[in-house]
């Protein structure tokens, strides 16, 4: 179904409206929207629309354990006479969220119902139906991108230049974190060896300069940049934070605040990139990174977090990201040092989250723009033919130029993996769901869930203007009870 509103969505609207009475002494109506948002199916909210829902218990925070292997003992059966069989052992993480309210308001003028009749018919009631494929879309993001803290930036992908700076020979590890009004992330990870393919540099001579490619990450408001010397990578008692750095336009048109000397210029795109330089020799005191993640994404008054811990936020909880860490199995970069996506890094992580918690994803989740590289990715690795019936003139005449990968076979399982496009999946980042379990687990009918207080409800306030005020409200987080099927690739640098 595409997002235009028809007329079955308009009289569920226009039924709910007419079976309640609207006046200044009726206060607060609320009426149930779950039948309507069945109706509504926007094609821009995939995840939204498949992920199965279920009722929660009226709490504010949930707690459940999730699989992260199957069978780690890795038993062979054998028994000996007499003695007791060995258990079957699960590999576990004990989660929780907190439940969050996503809502959103809408009001018509009374003049507005009562001229535009001859336009759209009920007015309200299609803005009403408009503000639930609204909350939806919300609703989405948030299932993607929502964190209760900023996310841990991806590493950096680091180049040198041998002119045009006056930075000495030796080898540099960089850093980064992303900033709001409430604090600051934990640093991004380093790799174990100078041979890293990101976040260190070796630089020649006594001119050189540092370029960094930055990865943003969701609803963050600047980044922070931090540098250290040595051959080995250093503890965070040797980063320091680098002042000074020169900002080019990122990629996509827009601008993104560096909180720690770059330019700042307002746009609405958020790039999936930001390139600094720096010219100068690195700073060797100040500030270090911090110890602990104070970067709270929304809070209320009182400063309590405001939103839950998406697919994302829950994936990279699940990895490894301290200072002389790798990202894990699950949550990987690109292995070349340009950052640039190569389809073997989409085989490494499905080899390794079947090797680790025979993980099998159902689909994976990217930005249409992501699946236009991985298409030109495919072409370019010459995996890609036409075949033409010579018969049939009209297929001879009629060749279909643009086309697009629609799935990827993993090799390790045979299985055919369907690519969800979703617009709200940040750029540069590949998502590997499982929505279903390897073997049976009892209780658990699926992998992934939405849980829910409140389901789609609405609400029409009292007037106290010449117009009706209602808003669209919904209860909910997500559970992720299979996190050892859950993937990540991100941190790819924009390609053609």
């Amino acid at each position: 179904m595409g997002i235009n509103l028809n007329e079955e969505t308009i009289a569920l609207f226009r039924q709910a409206q007419e079976t309640r009475a609207i006046n200044t002494t009726s206060g607060l109506i609320g009426y149930d929207l779950e039948a309507p948002a069945k109706v509504i199916v926007p094609v821009t909210t995939p995840l939204v629309n498949m992920l199965p829902r279920q009722r929660g218990k009226g709490i504010d925070v949930t707690h459940w354990k999730a699989i992260t292997s199957f069978d780690t003992a890795r038993s062979l059966g054998a028994l000996a006479d007499g003695a007791t069989p060995t258990q079957v052992s699960y590999a576990v993480a004990n989660m929780l969220n907190s439940y969050q309210t996503i809502a959103l308001s809408n009001a018509v003028t009374f003049q507005a119902q009562w001229r535009g009749r001859s336009l759209e018919g009920d007015v309200r009631a299609r803005r009403t139906a408009e503000l639930l494929y609204q909350l939806k879309i919300v609703e989405e993001r948030w299932l993607v991108q929502g964190s209760s803290l900023l996310m841990v930036p991806p590493a950096p992908v680091v180049s040198t230049s041998a002119s045009g700076g006056s930075i000495a020979a030796g080898t540099y590890w960089v850093q980064v974190t992303a900033t709001n009004a409430q604090g600051e992330t934990l640093p991004s990870a380093l790799p174990a060896t100078s041979n890293g393919t990101t976040a260190v540099v070796t630089t020649s001579g006594a001119t050189s300069t540092i370029t960094l490619t930055l990865f943003t990450v969701p609803n963050a408001a600047g980044y922070n940049v931090y540098i250290g010397a040595g051959s080995t990578p250093p503890a965070n008692a040797a980063m320091w934070k680098q002042n000074g750095l020169t900002q080019t336009q990122p990629a996509y048109g827009a601008s993104v605040q560096l909180a720690n000397g770059g330019t700042t210029t307002a746009g609405e795109v958020v790039p999936p990139t930001i390139t600094v330089t720096l010219t100068t020799a690195p700073a060797t005191s100040g500030t270090n990174p911090p110890a602990s993640n104070t970067a709270k994404t929304l809070v209320d008054g009182s400063g309590n977090p405001l939103m839950f811990d998406g697919l994302l936020a829950q994936a990279l909880n699940n990895a490894t990201l301290t200072n002389g860490g790798s990202l894990g199995t699950q949550v990987a970069q690109p292995a070349a040092s340009s950052g640039i996506l190569a389809l073997s890094d989409i085989d490494a992580i499905l080899m390794n989250l079947y090797q680790q918690a025979a993980g099998d994803p159902d689909i994976i989740v990217m930005n249409p723009i992501d699946n236009v590289k991985l298409t030109n990715l495919v072409v370019a690795a010459g995996q890609m033919r036409y075949v033409i019936d010579a018969g049939k003139a009209s297929e001879a005449a009629h060749v279909l130029a643009p086309f697009r990968v629609t799935a990827y076979l993993n090799k390790v399982t045979g299985r055919e993996i369907p690519i969800v496009l979703d617009r709200y999946c940040p750029m540069g980042t590949l998502l590997f769901l499982p929505l279903s379990l390897p073997y049976p687990v009892p209780e658990i009918d699926h992998a992934i869930e939405i849980e829910t207080n409140q389901d789609y409800w609405g609400i029409d306030f009292a007037i106290t203007t010449s117009q009706w005020q209602f808003a669209n409200y919904v209860d909910e987080t997500i559970k992720v009870y299979f996190l050892g099927g859950l993937g990540v690739l991100r941190g790819i640098v924009p390609s053609v």
